[in-house]
């Protein structure tokens, strides 16, 4: 088993450093905001259900949710994770300049989401089961948070990790 160094990453330059400071602002405004952000995406999703006539399927779904899940709409929160993790990636790989690395810091969001979707299947699936419902609602919580990105970080960033073949 050799240690095989990845490539010297791009140089962080000031054009980075400016967009990583504005992703993190904006991370930051969304997150801050996030009520006004729901209430947008809430709307957009009725307007889009009641425009394809699937209005009373996507309430009669809803009010099957059990509230530790969320008491927000299933439609904009999904909206909402994705966008912010999407957000976090970004800005990841703008400040890790690598684009190995990126696919590790989505492949622990993925992990971190499909956790999330397995306790919810197993919550479902075992007569609404309360543990499940509510250690999903922390690990989304975690996942839609600057914490991931704080974790992430330094263990990804260049010079810190090295690939063992």
């Amino acid at each position: 088993m050799s240690v095989v160094p990845l490539a010297p990453a791009p140089p962080l330059t000031p054009a980075r450093w400016l967009l990583a400071a504005l992703l993190a602002l904006a991370l930051f405004l969304v997150g801050m905001q996030s009520d006004a952000v729901f209430a947008v995406l809430t709307r957009a999703w009725q307007a889009l259900f009641e425009l394809l006539g699937l209005g009373a399927a996507a309430a009669r779904f809803q009010q099957g949710t059990s509230g530790l899940v969320t008491t927000r709409s299933l439609p904009a929160m999904g909206t909402y994770s994705l966008l912010y993790v999407g957000g976090c990636l970004l800005l990841l790989h703008v400040l890790l300049r690598d684009g190995r690395r990126t696919r590790w810091a989505a492949q622990i969001y993925l992990g971190l989401l499909g956790l999330y979707v397995l306790l919810l299947v197993v919550g479902r699936l075992g007569g609404n089961v309360p543990q499940a419902y509510k250690l999903a609602r922390r690990i989304i919580d975690f996942t839609i948070s600057p914490l991931p990105v704080m974790i992430l970080l330094p263990v990804l960033w260049p010079g810190t990790r090295r690939i063992i073949s």
